[in-house]
């Protein structure tokens, strides 16, 4: 009996220890990359702006850990730690849009191409003969018209999720995972790569990206247990704050970095389209949405937004990016430890608030 508890209690402890080294294990290791190049710094804000605004930023109650302003390839404002690996959360989706225009501009991917002759279903819900004519195009704008559950939605879209064949394709915006998830797979599937690897060699190496490498991309929610019945996997991106300003800066620029295009200025103008102007502004904070980019017009500037206060905004009247950052775990125990705090978001109202200060020396 005593060999028998003695036995229980050894594999319960094993159990428990390699539960706690699996729940501390980062997904992402920070690495600096082989190609990254530092950027000059430029005197464009006044000492007492740039201390205002660092005083500011570090104020807990914003509840920001690290804000970057790029103004054409020159920073003029860094705050806290902005080489620290953060999960861009549904911000990836924007930088999504440029891998996206990246590959079509190759002639690797065309935007009327439809979910039916990509080869896009669903093993455990087959999508109907309405949701295969869903093309690029349409999942680019969030309108597919497919309604599924997919991995790491909101829960406004479970809550508010149409009826299967509803709306046509095209024809109705529905901020679903599904449609972005998707989007991962496609260019993974006609590109023959990775969204990590295809990233590294076309966006971070010609932007000389400090911190990135492909294992920054990474697949699923940390927790193990699934409840969406999607193949599609969820894709997160992790970038530093520095890193995703000089991403900012080269869409300022009409997707030019350094004299050089990375994206087609093109491609830049018709994600910029407000293809959804009738957004619930109990819901969004913005006026309208493009390809992956939320749009303010007062402002005439463009956004990444993700949740925890992953912010990037995009100001190409001058040629500035602010990214803001907000660390939320990088880990099964980190991520869980954020989720139960009180209050999480980073405040877009700040991001707001730096950006009328800097745009007031800009002017």
């Amino acid at each position: 009996m005593k060999k028998r508890v003695k036995s229980l209690l050894t594999a319960t402890l094993i159990i428990l220890v390699l539960a706690s080294v699996y729940a501390c294990l980062p997904r992402v290791w920070y690495k600096q990359s082989r190609y990254g190049k530092p950027l000059s710094t430029a005197g464009t804000l006044s000492a007492a702006t740039q201390k205002q605004l660092s005083l500011y930023i570090q104020d807990t109650a914003q509840n920001a850990q690290a804000v970057v302003a790029i103004q054409k390839e020159r920073i003029i404002l860094e705050v806290g730690d902005t080489r620290r690996l953060i999960n861009c959360h549904s911000a990836r989706k924007s930088i999504m849009d440029l891998l996206i225009g990246i590959a079509v501009e190759k002639g690797m991917l065309r935007l009327d191409q439809t979910l039916g002759e990509l080869g896009i279903d669903e093993s455990k819900t087959p999508l109907t003969h309405q949701e295969k004519t869903a093309t690029v195009r349409d999942l680019l704008m969030a309108k597919s018209g497919v309604y599924l559950p997919a991995e790491a939605e909101t829960d406004f879209a479970k809550a508010n999720r149409p009826k299967r064949d509803q709306y046509k394709p095209g024809d109705f915006f529905f901020y679903n995972n599904f449609d972005f998830n998707v989007l991962g797979a496609i260019l993974e599937k006609k590109t023959g790569q990775t969204i990590g690897g295809f990233m590294d060699k076309y966006l971070a190496q010609p932007l000389g990206l400090q911190d990135f490498a492909p294992s920054n991309v990474v697949y699923g929610n940390p927790w193990p247990i699934r409840n969406d019945q999607s193949d599609y996997r969820v894709y997160w991106i992790f970038l530093s704050a520095r890193d995703m300003a000089r991403i900012g800066a080269m869409v300022s620029q009409k997707g030019v970095w350094m004299g050089k295009p990375i994206v087609s200025a093109s491609w830049i103008e018709e994600s910029f389209q407000p293809y959804t102007q009738t957004l619930d502004k109990s819901m969004w904070p913005f006026d309208a949405y493009g390809y992956l980019w939320w749009i303010d017009k007062d402002t005439q500037t463009y956004w990444a937004d993700g949740f925890g206060g992953q912010f990037l905004l995009v100001d190409p009247t001058r040629g500035l990016a602010i990214a803001q950052r907000n660390f939320t775990g990088n880990s099964l125990l980190s991520s869980g430890l954020f989720l139960m705090k009180k209050r999480r978001d980073g405040s877009r109202r700040q991001l707001i608030h730096v950006y009328e200060m800097i745009k007031q020396q800009l002017d």
